[in-house]
């Protein structure tokens, strides 16, 4: 046993940490407050648990140094351990093995000095179900990594783990590569950020992950080169099966003349990282992220590049998923002055779940495929998605492109099903198969009246058209003829009652024309129809919609326009309808807090089944502040929809007082600052029902109505109207028994 002052414990031989002749300090063994220095290698079988001040592995003698822990029990190290390298000709370890336990209270560092020229390495490995946990950081600085990766310096592998709580830092400078490597099972995790730098001459510094094994960083990543040979190179990256590294916040990428890379291969490996990948380089080909063979990226945040350069290559059954949960954007594919950088989309799955739809800013080019899981994306005619030969793309009503979608080439044989609609409409449309690879197809839905004129068709083929949308599809001459199957939704608001009696129509220049029906059929609450095969619109014809060929499906009420104009005391609606087709009447509706609306008008339809007209009215008892107004357009059948909301505000008049409330038998109300003539005094009840009305003359100055016959009026809620020159006000008002 060492004594209780504390003792610096220097190796003189190699052997058994408990064996007191390899110490040079007499007949003891180190203890809980004595410094350990190691110059040999030394064992320490753990068979208790083992406390030790400090240890610093050093090889000044021309002998290997090390320390290997193994054993069923815990050594914990209240300070740091120190492994330091100075004699390049002889390897330098620490070995934590066969499910032993290691604690480090503060830091871990190991340092190589000079320049490591005969593959003799400074190793730090982790093995066999062993533990390490170190509550400080993990520091290794190498100064001329070896050439030989058989031997590696970093090494968790076989079901062990480590944990750190501080920043870990890999530096390699000069000298071939350096690795830290986790094999079989292991797992890290790395509650700060995790540091790779590469400078001087250093040919790698690299993280890499192979079979099953997993790394957590809990914080962010930083990769940075500044080697002078261009082809050197920083990475982190998953290799191999099942291997997976979660970072939680973000990747800096930095190059100053090499590169840097993240890279993710393998069955099934990934990488997800939780906010951006930033790159920032100076050249092309400096910094890359490269997704292999089945290898998944998972972005929460957003790709940024700093400068012109940066790429992305994906290849095989790559895959980039873009999950975040606060708007996205997907960045522009090539940079102006980037030379060969570009980012190369193969396969891209978006599954954000902001509920804010992605938009791009150019087109965004897809090799393989394009998954929507969840969310929009918005595209226009400057920026559309680009589906190339063989691409695919997929979707859903809860996540689907609004706007254009173009394709090029073939579709291997397979009708290709494009999902489509806009911020108020799905609405895929299905393309029969295209075989002619200089084909040009672009795609687009309208939720608005298809804009010809509904009410020219061929009445031999067409009782009435659809007035709730249509689908545009722009095609090159290679093209040629297409089958088009086309979907809604709601049945309901689609105004479809019989769908035996839907064709697919097309605009010809002059009418609507039949393409026939080739099938139909209802998914859901919504269905489709698919135009003839012996009759598929001709090129040249890009504009289709539904059209019924008997008055039984009434197809829907268009709206063009709903206004809402706050007056003095009153707000005037006025709306315009495109058609009115089986159309019955009209609900106006108003709420104070934009959620419990109640009906204040009925008007009936006016309109016929395909002609326009026009409304208005005034709401007289409009309540102080928001008030929300929608119409509640219902069909002969009793179905209806909504029109969009519009919300006016009626600013109060501070000026005019209104009391006692409740009130019993004398309403007063007084003009404090002297601003009207003469006032509009109008008394409602709950059912907005005038119940009194007069004019009351204010005379310039501060003065008192009283209405005597409010005593006349039955206890219970009443709202009060006061319209003079500077507005309005309303107070709600309470008679008392």
């Amino acid at each position: 046993m060492s004594t209780a002052n504390a003792t610096v414990f220097t190796s003189i031989a190699a052997g058994d940490f408990q064996d007191s002749t390899i110490w040079d300090v007499g007949g003891m063994v180190p203890g809980e407050n004595d410094d350990v220095i190691i110059k040999h290698e030394i064992e320490l079988n753990l068979t208790q648990k083992q406390i030790i001040k400090s240890i610093s592995i050093a090889n000044f003698a021309n002998e290997n140094a090390g320390l290997e822990v193994f054993g069923t029990d815990s050594l914990v190290v209240i300070n740091n351990i120190q492994a330091t390298s100075h004699n390049f000709d002889k390897p330098l370890y620490l070995l934590i093995r066969d499910a032993a336990t290691v604690i480090i209270d503060g830091n871990c560092h190991l340092l190589r000095t000079v320049d490591n020229n005969v593959d003799k390495k400074l190793i730090f490995s982790i093995i066999n179900n062993a533990n390490v946990f170190i509550k400080g950081s993990l520091r290794f600085d190498y100064l001329g990594a070896s050439i030989s990766e058989v031997n590696v310096e970093v090494a968790v592998r076989d079901n062990a783990l480590l944990e750190v709580e501080g920043k870990t830092v890999f530096t390699n400078s000069r000298g071939n590569d350096l690795n830290f490597v986790m094999y079989g099972s292991a797992e890290s995790t790395l509650k700060d950020s995790l540091i790779l730098i590469l400078n001087e001459s250093g040919a790698e510094t690299g993280v890499t992950l192979h079979d099953s094994s997993s790394l957590q960083v809990l914080s962010s990543v930083y990769i940075f080169n500044s080697s002078t040979e261009s082809n050197d190179f920083a990475k982190l990256r998953v290799r191999e099966k099942f291997s997976n590294i979660y970072i939680q916040d973000n990747v800096y990428m930095e190059s100053y003349g090499a590169r840097v890379k993240l890279e993710v291969e393998g069955t099934e490996g990934k990488i997800t990282v939780g906010g951006d990948v930033i790159m920032n380089a100076s050249a092309e080909d400096e910094a890359s992220i490269n997704i292999i063979e089945e290898g998944e990226l998972y972005l929460g945040g957003d790709l940024i590049r700093e400068t012109d350069f940066g790429k992305l290559t994906m290849t095989d059954q790559g895959a980039l998923i873009l999950n975040g949960s606060s708007p996205q954007t997907i960045p522009q594919g090539k940079l102006p002055n980037s030379g060969t950088d570009s980012l190369f989309f193969k396969e891209v799955r978006l599954e954000n779940t902001s509920s804010q739809p992605m938009v791009l800013t150019e087109d965004f080019v897809v090799k393989d495929s394009l998954v929507l899981t969840s969310g929009n994306l918005i595209t226009d005619s400057t920026a559309m998605v680009i589906l190339e030969d063989g691409a695919t793309i997929s979707g859903s009503k809860t996540a689907y492109v609004e706007g254009p979608v173009k394709m090029l080439g073939t579709t291997g044989g397979q009708d290709i099903t494009l999902f489509i609609g806009t911020d108020k409409s799905y609405a895929p449309i299905t393309i029969s198969a295209i075989s002619n690879p200089s084909s040009e197809i672009t795609v687009e839905y309208l939720s608005e009246p298809p804009p010809f004129g509904v009410e020219i068709f061929d009445v031999a083929e067409i009782n009435n058209v659809s007035s709730d949308g249509y689908w545009t599809v722009e095609k090159n001459a290679s093209a040629g003829d297409l089958d088009l199957t086309l979907t809604w939704e709601d049945s309901n608001e689609a105004g479809i009652m019989e769908p035996n009696d839907l064709v697919v129509a097309g605009w010809d220049g002059t009418e609507w024309k039949s393409y026939g029906q080739e099938a139909v059929g209802m998914i859901g609450t919504g269905g489709f129809v698919s135009s003839s095969l012996s009759e598929p619109p001709p090129f040249g014809v890009e504009t289709f919609t539904i059209a019924s060929t008997s008055s039984l499906n009434s197809l829907p009420v268009e709206l063009r326009r709903f206004d809402a104009t706050p007056r003095s005391g009153s707000v005037d609606l006025e709306w315009e309808t495109e058609t009115e087709i089986n159309a019955s009447h009209f609900l106006v509706e108003r709420s104070t807090d934009g959620i419990s609306y109640e009906s204040i008008e009925y008007i009936k339809t006016t309109g016929g089944v395909s002609t326009s007209a026009r409304y208005a009215t005034k709401d007289l008892s409009p309540s102080f502040g928001w008030n929300y107004y929608r119409l509640r357009m219902v069909d002969l059948d009793g179905s209806y929809e909504y029109s969009p909301v519009e919300a006016v505000k009626l600013d109060k008049d501070a000026s005019i007082l209104v009391y006692p409330n409740p009130v019993k038998d004398v309403l007063f109300i007084q003009d404090t600052e002297a601003v009207e003539d003469e006032v509009r005094v109008e008394i409602f009840d709950r059912n907005s029902s005038k119940l009194f009305e007069d004019i009351i003359y204010l005379n310039n100055g501060p003065a008192q109505l009283t209405i005597d016959d409010i005593q006349s009026l039955p206890s219970g809620y009443y709202i009060v109207k006061i319209t003079g020159k500077s507005g309005c006000k309303f107070v709600n008002f309470v008679i008392a028994e």
